[in-house]
């Protein structure tokens, strides 16, 4: 999906569509998007910037941070960035950036990339550490086992070999 911006200047531009997940280049290893995204969005121009507001919503499938079993995950994000052209900003040497330019993104030519802006939002909206459920006892770092399923009969203190004399001392001694 793009936005052509020549279409700004008769005024708003509602746009609603489905971005598969070949659209995104997100590796689907790590992200598996389950199903196609529905965007609606609309986009008008304001002065010199375009204004992007709009939605969307996907159910994503991540491996979960304690067991690496799948995990579903509905993602719902609302958006509202601001474009300027890449002509308004020539980028030749260097350029300090004002706090402005933090909360502006560019495109360059007529078009403006909503694969781009859902991309990003994904990104930002997936959870740090996605977990199957709360009670998850993820992987023994021995034998690799899923304590979720089975036990194992792998040591629980892990000691590194080249600090086990100092754990000698520390147990013979009192506090």
């Amino acid at each position: 999906m793009r936005i052509d911006v020549r279409e700004l200047e008769l005024g708003p531009l509602t746009l609603s569509g489905k971005v598969g997940q070949a659209d995104l280049n997100i590796d689907p290893a790590e992200i598996l998007l389950l199903g196609k995204i529905t965007v609606q969005l609309t986009a008008e121009r304001q002065l010199q910037d375009v204004r992007v507001r709009g939605e969307f919503e996907v159910e994503v499938q991540l491996p979960c941070s304690r067991c690496l079993e799948p995990v579903r995950v509905p993602l719902v994000a609302k958006f509202d960035q601001f474009y300027e052209s890449n002509a308004a900003h020539p980028l030749m040497g260097e350029i300090s950036l004002q706090e402005k330019d933090t909360e502006i993104a560019f495109f360059s030519g007529d078009f403006i990339e909503v694969n781009d802006i859902v991309r990003e939002q994904i990104l930002l909206t997936l959870p740090m550490k996605p977990i199957c459920r709360e009670d998850c006892k993820g992987l023994c770092p021995h034998c690799g086992k899923s304590k979720n399923y089975e036990t194992c009969d792998c040591d629980r203190l892990l000691v590194d070999p080249r600090l086990a004399e100092l754990l000698k001392i520390k147990n013979r001694m009192s506090f």
